[in-house]
């Protein structure tokens, strides 16, 4: 059995390296760009590294919100799009829109998808996280998990991913963001 101290070198490795792979999705994000100059939507990731034996990379992250492009920034949604993103939360007035992550969701589940390479954890996870008014994640609540280490490495890529903070009635305010993922492990 591992030691209690491997498996906390470990974790911090993990954390590391999520944290530098988040920042080099962040920094690869395309630019602000014209409307009507935008790339194509891209509604699921694939892996970086096809699976021993194959050279076909497996889909590793799918959108089961609804028609929301994974590499679009909230201000570059189409209105339904906005209300699919809209549609988890109650009640929001036409002034209010919901936190976001700033550079779209590539890079948050390009990380994720990346934990899940090492963790290999299969089930649903269900996270939310607390948004402030400058975009930062202040706290993240667990509902759901299917492994703590998993949990553990997806929080920290959630506090290290810079939000568009929510707005009420047209100001910048806090609010929840909440995450919805299952997992599985193989085909």
């Amino acid at each position: 059995p591992r030691s209690f101290h491997a498996a906390r070198r470990d974790m911090s490795r993990l954390r590391y390296s999520l944290g530098l792979l988040v920042l080099a999705a962040q920094l690869a994000a395309p630019a602000s760009a014209v409307a009507g100059d935008l790339a194509p939507p891209i509604r699921f990731l694939k892996q970086e590294i096809p699976t021993i034996g194959t050279n076909i990379p497996k889909r590793v992250v799918l959108t089961d919100e609804g028609d929301v492009p994974l590499n679009r920034r909230y201000d570059e949604l189409t209105p339904e799009e906005k209300d699919v993103v809209r549609s988890r939360y109650e009640a929001m007035s036409p002034l209010d829109e919901p936190p976001y992550p700033a550079a779209g969701l590539v890079p948050l589940f390009r990380a994720i998808s990346e934990a899940q390479r090492l963790v290999l954890a299969q089930g649903r996870l269900i996270l939310f996280a607390d948004v402030d008014a400058q975009g930062r994640v202040t706290a993240v609540s667990v509902v759901s998990s299917p492994d703590p280490a998993l949990t553990r490495a997806v929080a920290n890529v959630l506090v290290l991913t810079p939000f568009k903070p929510a707005l009420c009635s047209g100001r910048p305010c806090a609010m929840g963001y909440p995450l919805r993922l299952r997992f599985t492990v193989g085909l």
